[in-house]
């Protein structure tokens, strides 16, 4: 039997955890060779750079969890357990206890120490990471044409598809070749997923080829606890045992435990048994004192003592309020439609806004002067800029004679410096209209003041928002004179993300449920989904050139999230109509087929129309099917249908929603409850009050595992959908409980 064993409970949790954890956290990256053979990948990243290659999986530990299951470490780094022992999609992440410094075994190498202190050492070889699609042809070519050597390596793993919980172990041996002095082992995916893209960012599907390099691995030291562990899940696929009722002291005869002492270990040392394991020496690098770290300027400023790994980046929306708070002025810059005017509105209902045309009066910005008797009258913004600002007595005077500004304008000013109020004068278009009509703002942008008469000052809490396209985003578009660019605090970027926009405006606004669940589905199994608030585009950048038109000649239309909103209308609209049998005798399934051809580029709305009309479940079936039971046909078989199912469930009453959420949880998965409570709920409060009253109890009849999946709101992409909009369910649900209260005491008296 091999020494070689998973950690246990106490060293990845809490405060008697492994000192490597208290600096990295207990969550692991996942490597391409076990995600091939069935593991589980999530979308979460450990690595700064958000590489694909630092996606985690879940990982099994030696620990029960007191009801004959096994604890787990998600995707998070949190603990999971439930009765588990049959799947195939969790990973291993090995560890190995040494006795001394002297005994830890590497490839020859001494190791090296991280900056923040840890020490790595290579120990093994093992198939990880995916080749490029250069080298996978080159590979290919190779193999196909046997000019590739085949080494006298193997490595072993499970042949069963990940999804299959029954079978046995079957083992299958994938062989290692050489070229060009790296070895390689050519591998059939055995996916858990119907395709999946991999560190090198190329997608697969289920039984392609794909070619994993062998390399070393890298382990981790924790030279308090005397235990090394691989830095990533190494291999999945493999059951941890077949026996359901599992305790710590029955480790050693799991399944999981047989395949690592009977294969794994032999595969991991085979490379480097020729030559003969390495020792690191008492003497070397990892007996050194490790000077203390050098705060930085931040770390020494920021009162904040949550951890690094949890803190989370502030959208955009949220980054443009944290600067007009600061009373900095910011300009948007980005295509139309992604809501540059709208957070704006959403955030500011009261602003002042001011729509900029290349035909515009210049009055409407700089004033204008009355010819006959000479006096200076102001433009309507800055006048409501002050009024805003002014006491009930300056308005009148203000109304009675406009001269009076001038002079109430100056005492508004003083007043409005103990202000926390922010009066927001939106410029829209900017980038849009000629020179001369930008250079009608300049005065405003810089000082905040119009130039008419003897020079109106707005008041102090006055914050500059301007917008505008690039010129890749319009051909109307123009370049902003340097000096007027230079007058604006902030210049932000912008991009279509789909996460803020499902989180800050389709949920509340109520789009759709098919185009949210069309989107996180297409999302959620690219790599364009690593993180629900960096989704990225909408579309794919446009293409140039004649062979990129569409059978009609023209440019496919781009989606973005005005079109997004107007294909929900459309469905809306088109459902309305159906339900009221307006398209009696009508080919209904063409009618919709060509609304939503007229909206979306063509190569995505076939897609998008098969989303739509998959077949799912109503709410009034689920309610039949919860006594009765479901053929395997009623039930979602891919993570398109799944989303569809929960999508198409949200219309359930409040007779029929347990049965609905029951069903999710059931045959999507717990984590999708999250996102169905939210959109079920919306700012209905009678129905915020029952979904609260089914978590309780959710809660309280299922597993620990599935409650906490579900406190977290998932693992995937909604997870931090989920997170925005429970602060909002809680800040809802404290009210309804607030006026029960008040309503008992009032009953009382």
């Amino acid at each position: 039997m091999s020494d070689f064993t998973f950690l246990t409970e106490e060293q990845c949790f809490g405060d008697d955890g492994l000192d490597i954890f208290k600096k990295r956290g207990s969550k692991a990256a996942i490597t391409d060779f076990a995600i091939l053979i069935g593991g589980y990948v999530s979308n979460d990243h450990i690595n700064s750079d958000d590489s694909l290659e630092g996606r985690t999986g879940y990982y099994w530990t030696k620990s029960d969890d007191e009801n004959n299951g096994v604890c787990i470490v998600d995707t998070r780094g949190n603990k999971i357990s439930y009765d588990v022992n049959s799947r195939r999609d969790y990973g291993a992440r090995i560890a190995l206890p040494f006795l001394k410094v002297g005994s830890i075994p590497t490839n020859g190498k001494s190791g090296k120490r991280a900056r923040d202190g840890i020490f790595e050492v290579e120990y093994g070889y093992y198939p990880q990471k995916a080749v490029s699609k250069n080298i996978q042809e080159k590979l290919e070519i190779a193999y196909k044409n046997d000019t590739i050597v085949k080494t006298s390596n193997r490595y072993t793993t499970d042949s069963i598809p990940p999804y299959n919980m029954d079978k046995l172990f079957q083992p299958q041996t994938h062989q290692e070749y050489e070229y060009k002095g790296k070895k390689y082992v050519r591998v059939k995916a055995n996916l858990g997923y119907a395709t999946f893209t991999l560190s090198n960012k190329e997608s697969y599907n289920e039984g392609d080829i794909v070619w994993v390099e062998v390399s070393p691995v890298k382990w981790l030291v924790d030279e308090k606890a005397n235990i090394i562990t691989t830095e990533k899940i190494v291999f999945s696929g493999v059951k941890f045992n077949k026996e359901k009722n599992y305790k710590t002291s029955d480790f050693d005869k799991t399944n999981i435990k047989t395949f690592i002492d009977k294969y794994f270990s032999k595969d991991l040392e085979q490379s480097i048994s020729k030559e003969g394991l390495g020792k690191i020496s008492e003497m070397e690098e990892i007996t050194e004192e490790v000077p203390n770290p050098r705060k930085s300027r931040l770390q020494k400023l920021n009162p904040d003592k949550t951890k690094p790994e949890n803190r989370t980046k502030m959208t955009d929306t949220e980054i443009i309020q944290n600067w007009i708070e600061a009373g900095e002025s910011v300009l948007l810059r980005g295509p139309s439609g992604i809501g540059k005017t709208e957070r704006i509105k959403a955030l500011y209902p009261d602003l002042i806004y001011i729509k900029l045309t290349n035909n515009m009066f210049p009055e409407k910005v700089v004033g204008s002067v009355n010819l006959q008797t000479g006096q200076s009258i102001p433009p309507d913004f800055a006048k409501t800029a002050i009024m805003q600002e002014a006491t009930e007595e300056e308005r009148k005077l203000i109304e009675e004679n406009i001269q009076n500004i001038y002079d109430i304008a100056d005492e508004v000013y003083e007043r409005s410096k103990d202000s926390s109020k922010k009066v927001v004068i939106m410029l829209d278009e900017l980038l849009n209209v000629k020179p001369a009509v930008q250079a009608l703002v300049y005065t405003l942008v810089l000082n905040r003041m119009v130039e008419i008469g003897k020079g109106l000052k707005l008041p102090e809490n006055v914050v500059v928002v301007a917008t505008g396209n690039q010129k890749k985003y319009s051909v109307v578009a123009e370049d902003l004179a340097e000096p007027l660019e230079k007058r604006f605090d902030h210049i932000l970027d912008m991009e279509p993300k789909v996460g803020e926009w499902i989180t800050e405006y389709a949920i509340p606004q109520k789009i759709h449920p098919a185009v949210i669940g069309y989107i996180l589905s297409k999302y959620n199994s690219s790599d364009k989904s690593e993180d629900i608030e960096d989704i990225g585009y909408f579309y794919e950048e446009p293409e140039v050139g004649e062979e990129h038109l569409d059978a009609n000649g023209c440019k496919g239309r781009t989606n973005d999230p005005r079109g997004w909103t107007s294909i929900s209308n459309t469905i809306y609209n088109f459902e309305r109509n159906l339900e009221a049998g307006k398209y009696k005798g009508r080919n209904v399934e063409d009618i919709i087929k060509r609304s939503i051809e007229s909206k979306l580029r063509m190569e995505w709305a076939s897609e998008f129309f098969d989303f739509y009309n998959l077949p799912t479940l109503t709410p009034e079936e689920v309610e039949k099917g919860m006594g009765k039971g479901y053929t395997q046909a009623d039930l979602p078989k891919n993570i398109s249908e799944r989303f569809s199912y929960m999508t198409a469930l949200i219309t359930a009453n409040e007779g029929q929603v347990e049965a609905c959420r029951e069903f999710i949880r059931k045959y999507c998965d717990p984590e999708y409850l999250s996102i169905y409570d939210i959109y079920w709920a919306g700012n209905d409060e009678r129905k915020m009050e029952k979904i609260s009253e089914l978590q309780d109890m959710s809660i309280s009849l299922h597993t620990s595992q599935e409650a906490e999946k579900y406190a977290e709101d998932g693992a995937k992409v909604y997870a931090d959908i989920g997170k925005m909009y429970s602060e909002h369910l809680t800040r809802n649900s404290k009210e309804i409980n607030s006026k029960k209260i008040r309503g008992k005491e009032n009953e009382r008296n």
